[in-house]
């Protein structure tokens, strides 16, 4: 239950301590003069009983609790810690000296429960709003940034052998909870099984595992499915053993954290965990929208969210987007022209590109009468449709007859039969897409695109993005959004107290020359 309204006061005589020993230029004063925290209590209001219960902290005092840990890096046990003995932080807060402060298991349910993502989200947003009423950033962005990086998951990634016992030994907990009878009976197999294996390598003894872990899917898939229990752990393992598999894909690499994936940072460096996909305003600097996925996620799959997300809380679309070539979509190319924004998106080239032989890109497509002609001018309308979701459009086909003796042959097609072009239900997208690419505005554009990477790095460096805190999709979202928040309100903060501080210095040398 929120009481009426904030009680909370500085004594005058703690006050005059703050006064004191909290310098004027400190950070979190800088903070407490530029943003307004009010709306957090009406924000959250729905969150909490009207009659039931005891008096809760304050919404603000909590959020701001919050703050300070992805200010400072701290964690939810260090924050505490550091606010019983750090004056500035007591005097942010509003505390005296010798207020009592919260057990910090409060601020773990605050997090989850009181705000959640969606609040988060919401708070991220008013943020930005404010940045727009003191001007420091445009209202009608021009142009916006968009890439990510990767968050670390906050698991230890076991080998195959030991994810699938793990996962095997969560089924039998579950097992033992409906048929205890049943649950012994494959512990006891399991033992024995494990004992029998001693000596063998890890590669030996996984085929073994996973047949025993295939028959406890059966049985306990069964007994949980006619109960009131969960049988998400059947589900879990049913996927481990599945995931084995050489054409799997969206792998599980922990039973711990089941949505954190692998993912791909160069052909050589793999990440476990999560993504922080972000969008900045090239002005100013602000992150105006954030999305986390799993590590596997493509890049180029997050451009029209983040966008749409911008849209829907300032109903205003960025007039230019700038990004790198994970975001050569034909989708998003699409959905940037239809909106009338501006893509900056580097060309990602072709194998035949890159080959030196014709890409699709050189061959004329007239969508009117379904046919392709080649550089030499030979015309073809021999097509069948390609559905798969990633490469939707017609393959036209030149056959033998029509390729013999082409004194372009050698810079077409190494095949000695015929030449297959795709030609995707992008074509005139990509082919607009790579018209800009060769444009000055491009070129002038992509060369601010480093800027959201001092973005990522404030992130990384200073607020703790690096590696997730919590588990799941849905927390480290959590993660990445107070990231965000305080990297902004930290910018935020500054740009205003650097304004005020000229504005000073103006008045000052005004004075002195009267």
């Amino acid at each position: 239950m929120l009481r009426k309204e904030n009680s909370k006061q500085i004594s005058a005589q703690d006050e005059y301590y703050y006064e004191k020993t909290v310098p004027h230029d400190h950070l979190l004063r800088q903070i407490n003069k530029a943003v307004d925290f009010s709306f957090i209590r009406i924000l959250l209001s729905d969150r909490y009983s009207k009659h039931r219960g005891r008096p809760a902290e304050e919404p603000e005092f909590m959020f701001k609790i919050c703050l300070l840990e992805y200010l400072y890096n701290l964690s939810d046990v260090q924050v505490i810690e550091h606010i019983r003995v750090n004056l500035a932080y007591r005097w942010f807060l509003g505390l005296n000296i010798d207020d009592d402060l919260p057990d910090d298991t409060t601020i773990s349910y605050f997090r989850v429960n009181r705000v959640g993502i969606d609040k988060f989200q919401q708070i991220f947003q008013q943020i930005i709003n404010q940045c727009i009423e003191y001007g420091l950033m445009k209202a009608k962005p021009t142009r916006a940034i968009i890439d990510s990086t990767h968050i670390i998951a906050d698991v230890a990634i076991p080998t195959w052998l030991t994810l699938v016992r793990q996962a095997l030994k969560k089924v039998i907990d579950d097992l033992n909870l409906v048929d205890q009878a049943k649950a012994t009976y494959f512990q006891q197999r399991y033992e024995v099984l494990w004992e029998d294996l001693k000596g063998k390598t890890r590669d030996e003894k996984l085929p073994y595992v996973l047949e025993l872990a295939t028959q406890i899917v059966k049985v306990a898939g069964a007994l949980l499915n006619k109960t009131e229990y969960s049988n998400s752990s059947v589900i879990m393992l049913q996927k481990v053993i599945l995931d084995r598999e050489e054409t799997a894909r969206d792998r599980i690499i922990s039973v711990v954290d089941p949505e954190a994936r692998t993912g791909h940072k160069s052909d050589m460096r793999k990440i476990q965990g999560y993504k922080d996909h972000i969008m900045i305003d090239e002005e100013s600097e602000f992150i105006t929208a954030v999305k986390v996925t799993p590590a596997n996620a493509e890049d180029g799959d997050q451009l029209m969210s983040l966008i749409t997300q911008f849209k829907e809380a300032h109903d205003v679309f960025p007039k230019e987007i700038t990004a790198d070539k994970a975001y050569w979509f034909g989708k998003n190319l699409r959905f940037l022209y239809k909106n009338n924004i501006i893509g900056h998106i580097s060309w990602m080239k072709t194998r035949q590109s890159i080959s030196s032989l014709f890409s699709p890109e050189d061959f004329r497509f007239s969508p009117e009468k379904m046919e392709v002609t080649c550089p030499n001018g030979i015309t073809t309308n021999r097509f069948r449709d390609r559905t798969k979701e990633r490469q939707k459009g017609y393959e036209f086909r030149f056959v033998k007859s029509q390729c013999h003796g082409c004194s372009l042959r050698s810079r077409c097609t190494t095949s000695k039969t015929l030449r297959n072009v795709f030609i995707s239900d992008y074509y005139f997208d990509y082919k607009r897409g790579r018209e800009h690419y060769q444009t000055v505005e491009y070129k002038i554009a992509s060369k601010n695109r480093w800027l959201i990477e001092r973005r990522h790095a404030d992130k990384v460096r200073n607020h703790g993005l690096r590696r997730s805190r919590y588990r799941g999709l849905e927390r480290t979202s959590i993660h990445a959004l107070i990231s965000s928040i305080a990297s902004n309100i930290k910018r935020m903060s500054r740009l205003i107290f650097e304004k005020d501080t000229h504005l000073h210095r103006d008045k000052s040398a005004l004075l002195d020359n009267f």
